[in-house]
């Protein structure tokens, strides 16, 4: 029998609930995170003993020492006997179970878990990696060939906040209500628990201004994230004056006398992202729709973006007079000895002709930004989810502060930048020069220009 017990509350729940393929546990800080992933492995060393094989995984080593500390801890006091093997990193108990310690950064790192076997894979703070496709792709090593595991199970943790928050949020968070079990395409249950720092008794008890250090963070996103656990708060937002209440719009019939826009930020095995624009008569921007798509080629992505130009609802199928796309895309390739193509030269075969998009990211960013903060910036409603999920979650880089983190999921930004640079004309705030008519002749003079205008709605 073990003598780590969890603490009364989500921790509990979340270790009860084994028959749960999937589990995120997280929310704010000093919630019990840690312990939990520890204590979750350690109820069914003794079910299962030999054929209890689990691995618990962080980012980069370095993150691994904390855990590694803990571990002695509650590891050993449950069992005297087990031995950590610092050589190969893993957990060795008596009976045969063994929980291994390992790093991996990315997905590419994934692949060499390959042909590994687990009845228990954990992910301590899975915010901090890029993306969920390393988490995916180890869903392939839940399996055990030598016993019947019923319960085997995948366990995860992280606070708001990080590159991975908007992919964790849609996963887990919003996929349904806290603690409601969803069925994904795969088959597999998932479930999000949430923790707070007040169902942790035990770390108050050992230091009970922890939450007035929290409280005295001063930034009000912060607090709700690491106080709160609200994964509505975003941590090192980027895009700050994003409000999608104000920038999704109703979608309408573009006039023809309206120019149309493209823009494209290009990827093979990572998404392309291309949007169609237009502009009104008080320049305000218009992203109409969007299609978002990764693992295809250049020749399938302009195919399949000529058929939605062709069939958007809102344009009759225009062309736009102008495609402003990612500069990396007019490299040319050699395909034999006596073709060389680029990207760019596959799109114009589709009717598609792309012009190189300035890539000035600091700039890019700023006129962005001054279009949101002027609310000139507008996007068709239900038809740009890829913008409007990926947006506000977008982390500011560690290095740069001017930039966004490149490792997060950009792509709908950068084609959005790409555009706004080359659509988007800033207006510049000039007085007003006096007035030297009468009342009345100034008011003569605006209806005339009111009625001669072309407004937001306003088609003709």
């Amino acid at each position: 029998m073990t003598t780590w017990r969890p603490q009364p509350g989500p921790q509990e729940k979340a270790i009860r609930a084994s028959f749960v393929d999937e589990l995120f546990f997280g929310g704010a800080r000093g919630g019990g995170k840690s312990e939990f992933l520890l204590g979750d492995y350690l109820a069914d060393v003794d079910t299962y003993g030999e054929h209890w094989k689990g691995v618990l995984i962080r980012r980069t080593y370095p993150e691994l020492d904390e855990i590694i500390d803990r571990s002695r801890i509650i590891f050993r006091d449950a069992y005297p006997d087990a031995e950590y093997k610092v050589g190969t990193h893993q957990w060795q108990f008596a009976n045969g179970a063994v929980l291994k310690l390992r790093h991996l950064e990315n997905e590419a790192d994934a692949d060499h878990f390959q042909g590994q076997q687990y009845s228990w894979i954990g992910w301590d703070e899975l915010t901090s990696w890029t993306d969920m496709k390393a988490y995916h792709k180890l869903k392939a090593c839940l399996r055990t060939g030598s016993a019947t595991i019923p319960n085997k199970r995948i366990r995860s943790s992280g606070n708001p906040g990080g590159a991975n928050h908007g992919n964790i949020k849609k996963y887990f968070i919003d996929a349904g209500p806290e603690s409601s079990i969803v069925e994904g395409d795969d088959g597999m249950k998932r479930m999000y628990i949430r923790s707070l720092v007040t169902d942790n008794k035990i770390l108050l008890e050992r230091d009970p201004g922890y939450i007035k250090r929290l409280e005295g963070v001063g930034d009000e996103a912060l607090i709700a994230a690491w106080l709160k656990g609200d994964w509505n708060a975003f941590v090192g937002q980027y895009f700050t004056n994003w409000d999608a209440k104000k920038i999704a719009v109703p979608s309408f019939e573009i006039p023809d006398h309206w120019p149309l826009f493209g823009g494209l930020d290009y990827g093979e095995s990572s998404p392309s992202c291309y949007s169609l624009y237009t502009v009104d008569f008080d320049s305000n921007v218009y992203r109409l729709c969007e299609y978002y798509q990764g693992n295809a080629t250049a020749s399938q992505h302009a195919h399949r973006i000529a058929q939605m130009i062709e069939s958007c609802p809102f344009t009759g199928g225009r062309y736009p007079q102008a495609t402003y796309a990612d500069p990396s895309m007019f490299v040319k390739r050699r395909l034999s000895e006596v073709i060389n193509h680029s990207p760019a030269d596959v799109f114009a075969d589709h009717g598609i002709f792309l012009t190189r998009a300035n890539n000035d990211r600091i700039t890019g960013w700023r006129v962005l930004n001054d279009a949101l903060i002027k609310e000139r910036l507008y996007v068709f409603d239900g038809w740009n989810d890829a913008l409007m999920r990926t947006m506000p979650t977008l982390p500011r880089s560690s290095k740069n502060p001017e930039d966004l983190d490149t490792t997060a999921e950009d792509h709908a930004a950068d084609e959005l930048r790409y555009a706004m640079m080359h659509v988007y004309k800033p207006h510049r705030v000039t007085e007003p020069e006096p007035y030297e008519g009468t009342g009345q002749e100034m008011i003569d003079q605006l209806a005339t220009q009111t009625g001669r205008r072309n407004g937001r709605y306003a088609y003709a």
